[in-house]
């Protein structure tokens, strides 16, 4: 409904580009909003096609990359980083194992720049059978593959083309017998994040979910999406709507929902499909899958989101689920497809009050699932005829993740790992109850990463609830205030930070520093009520909890307020945003990459709509105060000392606007008293990060380490003021 009374926004612009008083003012009079006046003198900076943004955008990266490759120590992370992966004699990424028991995967030895497609048939060596190098070659573009999905008979093979570190993307076919792509190319898709590839029972073709608008600068951007079956041979626009907006207007689907036909198996009696986006819990419908014939469904309400149900798998006439329904922790039911009663359905397994419900397949063998207790010790478990019983893991896991590329075998493979333990795959024999490892990937020793323990903690936040931290750190640092910290976090749509192996953050440790992650309210590793307390009014938890980890390795002797960093980013840039407008007094450092910092403009930038399950609509009023309270931007205060900064953007980003962080940077710039570095890097070969070559990765920790270490002072992180002037 239209407000009455309507929201005004200030502009201003600026001649010369570059942050200063306002110039020019104009007034939007906004009526979507509720009686709220913001002002906003910074709005010049979101036309990104502005020629005199575009200069203060290149004007403040050439600053920043002017200083950070002047900093001593910052060329010797890249160097480690690289032997890192040299280290290791190749890489093995993307696989997809089919029932013939073929391997399709991509694999980066340390000569390649970028992945290559293999395939490894049963009892054979593996063949090279596409190098995305030759994709396009012509255009001077650089392509990478960030998906693919055989066909049912092995004959084709759809992959997922990204440019230049994009994630927008397009499906080619490649020949398998040939090793050449089909002439065919389908535009406008995002298969890495939107649903994947699943080629129709028959082979005839593939469902994908078609975006219409790609282009960012568009207020219709990644709306009114469709799941879409596309045919062989047919002209590239040529598609047949299955599941939309459009399609199916009973289905009361919104212009920011993406609906999504889910992972298909030809032996299935049923199809489900989703209207997914950046929330945990969706609608869900489903269909016979004999209805595919003709490419025309007839959709039926499995369940609603309402009813706090996950992750379903339906094997023969049984649907499985997580349940939340009165169940923080989760627990796993079942019903009958063809007598569904979801309102009181068999339980499988109950909720652990001492362990969350992580994931859970199903196959031949029965059920298997994976908890996590506080988001960091994780165990597998088996059920059968009602049994549970624990399996013995081959090595310590603070991480488990479960494949099984047939359910209606026995199929089950486990991908362990840990903050100190690299990943390691194991295939599950039930028979034997045993686990062999599989050496797809090599295995790969870190000897200076010896001494590194990892200490699991509880601390109590501002309210007194007990808040997870993991330490990261040698066994022979001393406990003396003089640590060098950096904090870690996340803290939205319920994502835990669980524990990966990364040799890019233990060089923090390397280097005399301890790393902390703060498992922060808004994520999930305390279970559904964990994301709740840092969800939307309860936003605040999630920067309060991080505080009070501060605060703690401050009062505990472990570190100073001049010696604590912390990094994040997309969401988490609310985290770091608010952490540090809050509490100015308690850090050194922030590094945001790609951060949300002015979710008050949600509704203007890209990818916006679908954010705002997750952090509010501007348009109603109770959560435009919401996102009043999480704007970090908006807390931005006159003559406040703020910590140094490190603030960087990919200007391909498809799903954080890079002016949130420009906006930002610039009002520190202008209003405040700091004296501390203040930088804005920016990459224009790049998107969210996703995509980036391991390169640009190894750089951009290299300038976020360095940048943090030196503001800290540590004596090997230095800038001569002779090569640069630094603020002073």
């Amino acid at each position: 409904m239209k407000s009455i009374i309507q929201l005004i926004f200030i502009f201003c612009f600026s001649i010369t580009g570059l942050s200063q008083d306002v110039i020019v003012k104009e007034k939007n009079n906004d009526d979507k909003h509720s009686n709220t006046t913001i002002m906003d003198n910074f709005q010049y900076l979101e036309n990104l096609q502005n020629d005199s943004v575009q200069k203060w955008f290149k004007q403040h990266n050439d600053r920043a990359r002017d200083l950070l490759n002047n900093i001593s120590g910052r060329n010797e992370f890249v160097e480690k980083f690289i032997e890192f992966e040299q280290r290791k004699s190749f890489n093995v990424t993307l696989l997809t194992i089919t029932e013939n028991n073929s391997f399709y995967y991509l694999k980066r030895t340390s000569a390649d720049k970028y992945d290559k497609l293999y395939l490894k048939e049963k009892g054979k060596n593996e063949v090279l059978i596409f190098d995305a190098a030759n994709y396009k070659k012509e255009t001077g573009n650089t392509y990478t593959i960030s998906y693919l999905k055989p066909s049912w008979d092995e004959t084709k093979i759809a992959l997922s083309f990204t440019k230049n570190g994009e994630e927008i993307a397009e499906i080619g076919f490649l020949d398998i017998k040939s090793k050449k792509i089909l002439p065919t190319i389908i535009l406008n898709c995002w298969p890495a994040e939107l649903g994947g590839i699943n080629w129709l029972p028959d082979d005839s073709g593939i469902i994908y979910v078609n975006i219409p608008v790609i282009d960012t600068k568009s207020p219709d951007y990644l709306l009114d999406t469709e799941s879409v079956a596309y045919k062989i041979g047919d002209d590239s626009s040529k598609h047949i709507v299955l599941f939309s907006k459009k399609n199916n207007p009973n289905l009361q689907i919104s212009r920011s929902d993406f609906p999504i036909i889910k992972k298909i198996n030809y032996k299935d009696k049923y199809i489900l499909a989703s209207l997914s986006g950046a929330a945990i819990y969706l609608d869900y419908y489903y269909a016979d899958i004999s209805e595919l014939k003709n490419l025309k469904i007839d959709w039926k309400l499995l369940y609603k989101k309402s009813d706090g149900l996950l992750n379903p798998v339906i094997l023969n006439d049984e649907l499985y689920c997580i349940s939340s329904n009165k169940t923080s922790n989760f627990k796993i039911i079942k019903s009958q497809i063809s007598n569904l009663n979801l309102q009181n359905p068999e339980i499988i397994v109950k909720e652990n009050v001492k362990e969350t419900i992580d994931d859970f397949v199903v196959n031949n063998d029965g059920l298997f699932y994976t908890t996590k207790k506080n988001g960091v010790e994780a165990k597998l478990y088996h059920i059968k005829n009602k049994k549970i019983k624990a399996l013995s893991l081959p090595a310590q896991a603070g991480n488990i993740s479960l494949t099984s590329n047939n359910k209606y075998g026995s199929d089950l493979s486990i991908n362990i790992s840990g903050w100190l333990n690299p990943n390691r795959r194991f295939c599950y024999n039930f028979a034997k109850d045993q686990f062999t490892e599989d050496t797809t990937n090599p295995i790969v020793s870190y000897p200076e990463f010896k001494d590194f323990v990892v200490k699991e903690i509880e601390i109590p936040s501002h309210d007194g609830v007990l808040v997870p931290v993991s330490l990261i750190y040698n066994k022979k640092l001393k406990r003396d205030k003089e640590n060098y910290v950096m904090m870690d976090g996340y803290g939205s749509y319920g994502i835990s930070r669980s524990p990966r192996f990364q040799p890019i953050i233990l060089s923090w440790v390397m280097n005399g520093g301890i790393y902390v992650i703060p498992h922060v309210r808004g994520g999930g590793e305390k279970g559904d009520s964990w994301h709740e307390s840092g969800f939307k009014k309860n936003k605040p938890n999630t920067w309060k909890d991080f505080i009070a980890a501060a605060e703690y390795l401050i009062t505990n002797n472990i570190t100073t307020k001049d010696k604590i960093g912390m990094l994040s980013g997309s969401a988490g840039g609310i985290l770091v945003g608010r952490a540090m407008t809050e509490r100015p007094d308690l850090f050194k450092v922030m590094i945001c990459y790609d951060g949300y910092l002015n979710p008050l403009r949600i509704d203007k930038a890209p990818n916006g709509p679908n954010n705002m399950k997750e952090l509010g609509d501007p348009a109603i009023k109770e959560e435009l105060t919401m996102l009043a309270e999480i704007d970090s931007f908006n807390h931005i205060k006159q003559g406040v000392n703020y910590p140094a900064c490190l603030i960087s953007v990919g200007m391909n980003d498809a799903r954080v606007a890079p002016w949130m962080s420009a906006k930002f940077v610039a009002k520190l710039e202008s209003i405040t008293s700091t004296t501390n570095e203040i930088l804005f890097a920016v990459n224009y070969d790049a998107g969210h990060g996703i995509n980036s070559s391991n390169l640009q990765l190894y750089n951009d920790f290299a300038d976020e380490f360095a940048f943090a270490f030196w503001q800290m002072g540590h004596p090997k992180f230095k800038l001569s003021k002779d090569k640069y002037k630094i603020r002073e």
